[in-house]
């Protein structure tokens, strides 16, 4: 049973791509303009920014903690219901930053006791079908079929407790993280609201609802209905991009949210460049559905 228990592990099952070190050469030289603009009155911008990751294993917990304490230096981190509570009033006075985790990997205990150590507050979107799933063969087929990584433990039910104890958040991700554009709407509703119906069940409340591989191409506007008929408040891409505000109320079952997606060896001038650059590209309409993604 040779679960994975490290980035190094983790980086071996998918190694780096002549794209990948394209994409790190780039994001190097547009780095490099960071330093001739004034990024602190850009971050400084009210805003709300999600972040999320997936996971952060033992050799990343220094680098999460030291990725939190530099967004803090521009941000102020609130719960992924406040969040969305802000954007919903357009009461955006500030910037603020949300922290979630897609997959319920059993390393993001990891990241909640950073998470803690700061009072900061996640929401950790979570597949029922893999919760305190412990069968090797099973763990390394779904992982393998479904999330295109290596074997990896997942949460079971008492980590799921642990982390309401501690303040955090209990999001749907779907029964088992498929692909809601490729698959029949009966089948997507069902999925749906069976997933509300288990989480509640389990966790006395869960709110969000984030769409497995997160972009606008995996997703279809009948689901993102579904997802507000079944109970939730919140839909949210993985889609980069951050939410402003006009000061006007928008409803719940208007908004998509978007997340920015990291990893916590990234250089953290990489992960400052995509911040920033939503915040300079940051629109209004970023709150909402988009029409032309169907």
């Amino acid at each position: 049973t040779n679960l994975t228990t490290t980035l190094t592990q983790w980086n071996k099952f998918k190694p780096k791509t002549l794209r990948s070190y394209v994409r790190e050469i780039a994001l190097d030289m547009l780095s490099l303009k960071n330093k001739f603009i004034n990024i602190e009155n850009i971050l400084k911008k009210p805003r709300v920014q999600f972040l999320y990751i997936h996971h952060v294993f033992d050799d990343e917990i220094e680098s999460f903690e030291k990725i939190l304490i530099m967004l803090s230096k521009y941000h102020t981190f609130i719960s992924y219901s406040e969040a969305v509570n802000k954007i919903c009033s357009g009461n955006i006075d500030k910037a603020y930053i949300s922290i979630s985790s897609d997959d319920g990997f059993k390393n993001n205990l990891s990241a909640t006791k950073i998470l803690n150590k700061y009072n900061i507050k996640g929401c950790f979107f979570v597949n029922p079908d893999t919760i305190g799933l412990k069968d090797f063969s099973k763990i390394k087929s779904f992982c393998k079929t479904r999330l295109y990584c290596p074997p990896t433990e997942f949460m079971d039910w008492n980590d799921i407790e642990y982390l309401i104890e501690n303040g955090h958040e209990i999001g749907s991700h779907t029964i088992g993280h498929i692909n809601i554009a490729k698959t029949d709407i009966r089948t997507v509703e069902e999925n749906i609201n069976k997933s509300y119906e288990i989480l509640t069940k389990k966790t006395g409340n869960t709110c969000h609802f984030s769409f497995p591989y997160g972009r606008f191409f995996h997703f279809k506007k009948q689901a993102y209905n579904l997802v507000f008929n079944a109970g939730f408040i919140s839909c949210a891409s993985a889609e980069r991009g951050c939410h402003i505000s006009n000061n006007k109320k928008i409803k719940l079952n208007n908004i998509l949210i978007r997340r920015d997606h990291i990893i916590c060896n990234w250089n953290i001038n990489h992960i400052l460049h995509f911040i920033i650059n939503n915040s300079i590209n940051s629109s209004f309409k970023n709150n909402f559905y988009p029409i032309d993604c169907d």
